[in-house]
């Protein structure tokens, strides 16, 4: 048999690995896991209820504006400290080891909350929640990538955002209705259960073959696909698999080893770009400034409810897109997002335009609140979801946690700039300015996906990377 028949024989033979029961054992996996995704994103939901109750005086010590702007960027801070320790970890202790020990730092970060009587302690957990959420966005995606059947994987991937956008909506959800003290305690909870339940779970076969523990990651496999271990399908994706580590495995993978080749360098660049259009498109200071950058009347409901609402159409339109990055494929899914996403921000800038003591726009005050509401969809089908499924498709394994650790500090980095200069450019010259801004980075993310994003649905590891290296479309056998 050639190395094309081989590799295309196995190819698919993989396709029809995952039974159902395999599939729901992944989903289930990745929801385990990724529940250090949603206890990061509670923290990034709970400054919108807890700075109203700051302002409102309903918290034991006192807090100042500018102690607020500090509480509220310092996550962004400790995010940019944490992914490349946790890259390195999740390769010498594995993805599994290296995301429980999050559980212990979270359940830290919100027992400072708790029991904090000034700002020094919530500086310090919002810095221990951001060296949190560095570990999460490093390792889950690797982890998700590396357990998923083929057929499958984009769609596991959208776990990430999914449990992300509901621990945003968690704590708007419970934020309005609660006290400062028991809106701690009731988040605190979620890390101990992450904890019990990702335990019990199998390590990514990915890793275990990097270690060279065969025995340990067929039953890994056969965990995952809910098939015996000596069944001949698994048999054969296990190695394949493992023709695939030990290729990526060769060479000792670095971070110069990410500019190293035509392939690496244009995956860096996908996911940079990206990355970097994701952020800038305007969700961080929607998530963080919302409440005062909406116009006190218009919106017929408080903005605490809105608040809610948009964080219910994040999760709607994360599980709208998790079966369309499969079907749809990625490529059209972020064009179709990114240019939503444009649109919306594109009228708001009008209306911030023409809003101003000079315009009487009440009539008009809708609109901010509809776009707002609409982004969350927008966003949440394409652009928020796709380039964590990228950093754990486009990478090979010697260099897949190194991929991801410099995706997550460009998140963060952009994060906290975003952040940071948003305010800024609101009180000095108009809020219009970073809509317009947050549109012109949307349109760039449809030119740049058009023209330099390729499509991965349905390929292999390997395949993508041929994709990437632009080889033939095989698989060099040892």
């Amino acid at each position: 048999m050639s190395d094309d028949d081989y590799y295309r024989g196995s190819t698919s033979s993989i396709s029809n690995t995952s039974s159902v029961l395999g599939i729901v054992k992944q989903a289930l996996a990745g929801c385990s896991a990724a529940l250090s995704v949603f206890i990061a994103g509670c923290w990034l939901g709970w400054p919108s209820p807890a700075v109203k109750m700051f302002f409102e005086g309903d918290v034991h010590f006192n807090i100042t504006n500018d102690d607020i702007s500090w509480i509220v960027a310092l996550m962004d801070f400790g995010n940019t400290l944490s992914p490349i320790p946790s890259g390195y970890m999740s390769d010498c202790m594995g993805r599994k080891l290296t995301l429980l020990m999050t559980a212990f730092l979270y359940l830290g970060t919100w027992s400072l909350a708790i029991f904090g009587n000034n700002a020094y302690y919530l500086y310090v957990a919002r810095i221990g929640a951001g060296l949190g959420k560095g570990v999460a966005f490093t390792v889950v995606p690797m982890y998700l990538g590396e357990i998923a059947g083929v057929k499958v994987r984009g769609a596991i991937s959208t776990i990430f955002t999914g449990l992300l956008y509901s621990g945003i909506m968690f704590e708007y959800i419970i934020g309005p209705f609660v006290s400062y003290d028991m809106l701690n305690y009731i988040s605190g909870v979620v890390p101990i259960v992450f904890f019990l339940t990702f335990f019990m779970l199998p390590e990514s076969p990915y890793y275990l073959l990097m270690k060279e523990r065969h025995k340990e990651a067929r039953k890994s496999l056969a965990w995952f696909r809910s098939a015996k271990v000596d069944d001949e399908v698994l048999v054969k994706e296990l190695d394949l698999m493992s023709r695939t580590v030990q290729k990526d495995m060769e060479e000792k993978g670095s971070f110069a080893d990410l500019l190293s080749t035509p392939g690496h360098r244009k995956a860096m660049a996908i996911v940079m770009f990206l990355s970097a259009f994701q952020r800038f498109g305007g969700i961080s200071p929607m998530l963080a400034y919302t409440v005062v950058t909406l116009p006190k009347t218009g919106g017929y409901f408080p903005a605490d409810i809105y608040m809610i609402i948009f964080g219910v159409m994040m999760v709607v339109g994360n599980f709208i897109g998790t079966p369309l990055v499969d079907r749809v494929g990625r490529k059209p899914l972020l064009i179709i997002s990114c240019s939503s996403c444009a649109i919306l921000t594109g009228i708001s800038t009008i209306f911030y335009m023409a809003a101003g003591p000079e315009n009487n726009t009440e009539n008009f005050n809708w609109v901010p609140y509809a776009c707002f509401v609409a982004y969350g969809i927008a966003y949440s089908i394409g652009i928020g979801v796709i380039p964590s499924t990228f950093v754990g498709e486009l990478f090979p394994t010697n260099i897949k946690s190194y991929a991801s650790a410099i995706a997550a500090i460009f998140f963060a980095v952009a994060s906290f700039a975003i952040n940071k200069f948003y305010l800024l450019v609101k009180d000095n010259f108009g809020v219009y300015y970073m809509f317009g801004f947050f549109t012109l980075c949307s349109i760039s993310s449809v030119i740049f996906t058009t023209f330099v994003v390729f499509e991965t649905k349905g390929k292999t590891f390997a395949e993508i990377q041929n994709k990437l290296e632009h080889r033939r479309d095989n698989l060099m056998m040892t």
